[in-house]
């Protein structure tokens, strides 16, 4: 069957359908003669198994593991579930929140503050609000996008949020730190200045310091034209 066909029969639309094939998570034969996408009833089975699973925000990295058998599902779906129970304790304080202030006329610099306490007592209490961590969370997107796409098995560790954050802060933190001993160890007179390795060093930093300045701005931007700024 044609691509129009599983868009109509699965609900997604032809770009959806494309998207899955580039993450390679499908992969349907093509015709000899038209070379045009052959679907079978098991590729529309499978779409229908990546959309549950997207259904219940887990990544499309991690599908791909599930659908490859390179994951447990059960693992996974209880992995996911709770991550989501956390971000409903999130949206809890944060809807609580948005309650309160829904209360007042107006916002002065005093009421500000005493919002803002309120946070800080509950959360020392327990209650979880959205977290206001922007730079890392830009940091941990990019590592994942762009220093260790290439091995899915890490990947999967991402799904766990203070995972994600461990493995981007000891990524960047030895990048910076291997040079830096080496310099440090030249300084004291320990070892000879090995200009190879500072520069392999260099340009490591310089692209992936370089590539997370363009993801910053360009993530900035495409917030600024969406109206999300």
């Amino acid at each position: 069957m044609r691509i129009s066909e599983v868009a109509n029969r699965t609900g997604l639309n032809v770009s959806n359908v494309r998207f899955y094939e580039r993450k390679g998570l499908l992969t349907p034969v093509r015709d000899a003669e038209s070379k045009y996408r052959d679907y079978t009833q098991e590729d529309v089975k499978r779409i229908k198994q990546i959309l549950l699973y997207r259904k219940m925000g887990i990544s499309v990295d991690t599908i791909y593991l599930l659908l490859n058998g390179q994951a447990d599902m059960r693992d996974v779906l209880l992995r996911q579930k709770r991550e989501l129970q956390l971000q409903i304790e999130n949206l809890q304080g944060a809807k609580d929140l948005c309650s309160l202030m829904l209360q007042e006329e107006q916002m002065d610099a005093e009421k500000l503050e005493q919002y803002l306490n309120y946070v800080h007592v509950e959360e020392a209490q327990g209650k979880q609000f959205a977290e206001v961590e922007e730079l890392l969370e830009d940091i941990v997107e990019y590592t994942k996008e762009y220093a260790f796409y290439w091995e899915p098995a890490i990947v999967l560790l991402f799904q766990r949020p203070w995972i994600a954050r461990s493995i981007s802060i000891v990524f960047w933190l030895l990048m910076i730190a291997v040079p830096a001993s080496h310099l440090f160890a030249v300084a004291m007179g320990k070892e000879h200045l090995k200009i190879v390795l500072l520069s392999v060093y260099a340009i490591i930093i310089a692209v992936y310091g370089t590539g997370f300045i363009a993801y910053r701005k360009a993530r900035k931007k495409y917030l600024e034209e969406s109206g999300e700024k």
